[in-house]
């Protein structure tokens, strides 16, 4: 499997999926209930969180596939961001025209959801940046966000919190912040920070958009040294890992503080701050929520629903997934490897082989009819209101290659009973390029004396050139480009003594690592020589019930090449996408 192909695919969405009339901001929505499909806004994302996904997706899906793609689409981007950072702190404001959904402040204010998207974009577009001068832009601003961030920040002994929301103006930090502990019902409301009512059902809301920051603060300190970013990740862990459940909560009773893509964000934050401040209570914290999510409540092939469970979903609503919850299950599984849980390896080559990557549209829709088709009505409200002035109608069929599901079934990208009938969130297709970077990053690895390959996928970097047959044939080829030993991970179902190596078509004996590691190693493979792990395909067949309904999937290896019943709209699996 070759992830560059689906960084491309992502430029081509990304670059098209933008209102010039408006700044070129992105759509928030793909409506194919309507006839023709729509592209739709909707401003309270768009305005300013989506930016900073587009932002940091067109940085990562560039690095992944080695192009300039949607160059033009990014520099957009960053300009609109820029005008919006209109108040205190160093963040990022709504502009005029951007209604407030959960709140109702009639001022600009700051949300930190989006200001997290916005730093990661910043973030890469600082990384990967050729230009000096756009380098020490980015820089001055992301120092910006983090010194406002510690300004803004509320802390009680070693945890660290910051309001959810924050009005330009008239935010005032106060000094009586309690956490959770056995208050009365209705008492706690540390995390948003001002005079708003609690939750009546007295529930902590540790709420992603605080979760959600860490992992870009880790980063920046990774690139920059910045220290005040590293205190507040570790400070944010603790508040996150110390005040986690501890009441409850109807929606997620295991994940408590947001859906699963708020969760699993905060788990990939924790586990990157581990590394560097490690507190090992975190780290088994992590690994314990991480293999609840992918034991619970994905599938096999990494589909997971929005929610743990159908408490916040209507009656008539089945289970959808956001994309980006199976991206988060992938990151998160990607830390844990690194902290030595080799186990994860096995379930992100899994998800990343299937639900991350085929659940993205991979060429031109075919238009098809809803006639007979019962869609779900009541969420689509949200989406029905929008003015004829927030739509786009313009060759959608084309438009929407690059997306991935948002809202989806395990079998086809578009659910007419889930919530949103028949339309992808454009936020997960945003989310999807961040992945694949994390995946590719660590994908192989440099070592002192060759090179490890954790995942068996296609890769090219400056020390080897990766080559893998799935679902074809178990083969991967390892191309020297400097003397070295090459280390290949071996799938845990595939038997010991079924695996061969040759080098340059020579057999040579197979050693093995010492496990826990399930890696191969060929020893000092010379520059221009070709080491190739060879073993057997195990062929499967699963039944899993996922959102109410048994889906069957036929598996060669861990690739699922075919699932029942196959998707009807732009399935997954089976040829459609």
């Amino acid at each position: 499997m070759d992830l560059r192909k689906h960084a491309r695919l992502s430029l081509r969405f990304l670059e098209t999926a933008t209102n010039p009339k408006m700044g070129d901001l992105p759509y928030f929505w793909i409506d194919f209930a309507r006839n023709p499909p729509e592209l739709v806004h909707c401003m309270v994302f768009d305005d300013v969180e989506n930016l900073g996904r587009w932002l940091y997706a067109i940085a990562a899906a560039q690095a992944v596939s080695g192009t300039d793609g949607a160059e033009t689409t990014r520099r957009a981007m960053l300009r609109e961001i820029d005008l919006r950072r209109t108040g205190p702190y160093g963040l990022v404001y709504t502009s005029e025209y951007s209604p407030q959904f959960c709140r109702g402040f009639t001022e600009h204010h700051s949300w930190l959801w989006a200001d997290r998207s916005i730093l990661q974009g910043w973030i890469l577009s600082y990384r990967f940046a050729r230009d000096g001068g756009e380098r020490a832009r980015l820089r001055e601003r992301i120092d910006a966000m983090v010194a406002g961030l510690n300004e803004f920040a509320v802390r009680i002994g070693p945890c660290v919190f910051f309001p959810s929301l924050a009005p330009a103006k008239s935010f005032r930090k106060r000094d009586d912040y309690i956490l959770p502990h056995d208050e009365p019902a209705g008492t706690w409301n540390a995390l948003y920070g001002w005079a708003e009512p609690a939750d009546p059902r007295g529930l902590p809301h540790l709420s992603d958009s605080v979760g959600g920051m860490i992992a870009p603060l880790v980063e920046w300190y990774e690139l920059s040294g910045n220290e005040t970013a590293m205190e507040l990740a570790a400070g944010v862990s603790r508040t996150i890992v110390d005040f986690h459940a501890v009441k409850g909560c109807l929606t997620n009773p295991v994940g408590c503080f947001s859906n699963n893509h708020g969760v699993l964000n905060a788990v990939t934050g924790v586990l990157a701050a581990n590394r560097h401040v490690p507190e090992r209570r975190h780290l088994l914290w992590a690994k314990t929520l991480w293999e609840f999510y992918v034991a619970r409540c994905a599938s096999s092939f990494g589909w997971a629903p929005e929610n743990e469970t159908v408490d916040y979903t209507h009656p008539l609503e089945r289970p959808s997934c956001e994309g980006c919850a199976t991206v988060d299950m992938v990151r998160a599984g990607l830390e844990l490897a690194r902290a030595g849980f080799v186990e994860s390896w096995d379930v992100v080559e899994r998800f990343t082989r299937n639900y991350m990557t085929q659940a993205q549209i991979q060429r031109e829709v075919e238009p098809f009819s809803l006639n007979g088709v019962a869609l779900n009505d009541v969420s689509r409200l949200g989406i029905e209101c929008e003015p004829e002035a927030l739509r786009d109608r313009k060759d959608v069929w084309r438009r929407c290659v690059g997306a991935l599901a948002g809202w989806g079934a395990p079998n086809d990208v578009l659910d007419p009973r889930g919530r949103f009938a028949m339309c992808v969130q454009n936020c997960c297709s945003g989310h999807l390029p961040l992945g694949l970077l994390n995946v590719w990053d660590q994908a192989v690895t440099r070592e002192p004396d060759g090179v490890r390959v954790n995942l068996l996928f296609d890769h090219d970097n400056a020390d080897c050139t990766v080559s893998d047959s799935q679902p074809a044939e178990g083969r991967l080829e390892v191309r020297m480009k400097r003397k070295g030993t090459v280390r290949v991970r071996i799938p845990d179902w595939v038997p010991d003594g079924a695996v061969r190596l040759e080098v340059d078509g020579r057999g040579i004996g197979t050693a093995w690592e010492p496990r826990p590691s399930r890696y191969v190693c060929a020893n000092d493979v010379p520059a221009g020589c070709t080491a190739t792990v060879l073993y057997p395909l195990r062929e499967r067949t699963l039944t899993e019930r996922l959102g109410g309904e048994l889906y069957t999937t036929r598996w060669k290896g861990d690739t699922v090449v075919g699932i029942d019943p196959g998707g009807r709209f732009i399935p997954v699996f089976g040829g459609g996408t």
